[in-house]
């Protein structure tokens, strides 16, 4: 079977709009401050200008656009997009988070939201949160909610090195991000970069778990925000293979979210077409992962679907077929899943259906093929 990635597609705006980016700044060169890209969009008034504070960032000009700041911008700073008449249209602030608690920051209240696939069900989601504080022999440990058992009980030292408690009391160093002392997780590459579904940030590190008894984890961390992919593989022979994984979609760290700036509506779609001939859609009943499947499902067990994102507030995504009756219908306020088929398991007709997302009385629509 072919697993689609989520990939950002065309978005529908109803406003006038600032936007940041990235929505978090993490990399600062003096501690304090750091750089962005803003982002705006006049809906067709022009010529404006944009501001940084009170200060002209720009000249007068056209509607859409956008321009990098230098490495002075800081936590709260306001940026505002005016007419010519000198009226603010929009505004954003930015949020610099230097360094936020380095490769795993765990604060109370720090939380990552994944989409999670396993071998029993694909696009289910879960969330990573740290929950509370507590001593363990005179040592302060970040207790997680949600995480898989080894990632219960954490803590950091100054030199950024990850620590887990096991259930029976046991301290083992689970990752030193320089590579000099071998840890439950160890490094085995670097980026710059590190591109999500969550935002872009400024460095990333790429570890893999040592051999347990059938089973082995590799994933990413992205500094500032933690953990960005999970996962976990099974070594069993023919049954050996993806076990589970966890890919980022939003964090919360130090208060701050890290998800795009978004719009008064916003929706997003992980594929526009699928083929239902050759599976393009996954199953969201029944996949198959392990080497033994061959790559195929049981009989009468395909039942495709897809996943879309609405942003903005708590709305309503509805899915109508080309004749415009509506086959879907589902309450929206970030991820939901879109069924395409009917009971039992027989997929929907091809043909050019529409998905829209209706919030506060603005709507965003997105065509979806069916093939």
């Amino acid at each position: 079977m072919k697993i689609l990635l989520f990939l950002a597609a065309a978005a529908i705006t109803v406003a006038q709009s600032v936007r940041i980016d990235p929505p978090v700044i993490t990399a600062c060169e003096n501690g304090a401050s750091g750089q962005a890209t803003i982002f705006w969009d006049g809906r067709g008034v022009a010529p404006v200008t944009l501001f940084a504070a009170d200060t002209p960032m720009t000249g007068q000009e056209p509607s859409t656009g956008a321009a990098r700041t230098g490495s002075w911008v800081t936590d709260g700073m306001i940026f505002t997009l005016r007419n010519s008449a000198g009226q603010a249209l929009a505004t954003a602030r930015a949020v610099v988070k230097c360094d936020a608690g380095g490769w795993f920051p765990l604060d109370v209240g720090n939380e990552w939201h994944f989409r999670r696939n396993d071998r029993v069900a694909t696009g289910n989601h879960s969330v990573w949160r740290v929950v509370r504080k507590e001593q363990v022999n005179g040592v302060t440990w970040a207790v997680l909610s949600g995480t898989p058992t080894d990632l219960t009980r954490l803590r950091t030292d100054p030199e950024g090195r990850v620590y887990t408690l096991s259930t029976a009391g046991v301290e083992r160093l689970l990752l030193d991000p320089t590579g000099l002392q071998p840890g439950i997780w160890q490094v085995t590459a670097r980026s710059p970069i590190a591109i999500t579904l969550a935002g872009v940030f400024s460095e990333e590190l790429t570890w893999l778990g040592i051999v347990l008894p059938l089973a082995r984890d590799s994933g990413r961390l992205a500094r500032g925000v933690g953990p960005t992919y999970y996962q976990g593989d099974v070594i069993a022979g023919s049954s050996g293979g993806f076990g589970v994984g966890y890919t980022l979609l939003e964090a919360v760290i130090g208060g701050a979210r890290f998800v795009p700036n978004y719009p008064a509506v916003e929706l997003s779609l992980e594929t526009q077409a699928v083929n239902m001939g050759v599976k393009s859609a996954r199953n969201c009943a029944l996949p198959c992962y392990f080497v033994a499947c061959f790559g195929a499902d049981s009989p009468n067990t395909y039942k495709p679907c897809i996943e879309a994102n609405v942003r903005g507030a708590a709305g309503r995504l509805t899915l109508t077929d080309p004749t415009g009756a509506t086959v879907f219908e589902s309450p929206a306020n970030g991820w939901v899943r879109i069924p395409l088929y009917t009971a039992p398991a027989t997929p929907f007709p091809p043909g050019r259906y529409t998905v829209t997302a209706t919030v506060n009385g603005s709507t965003a629509t997105l065509p979806l093929t069916i093939e």
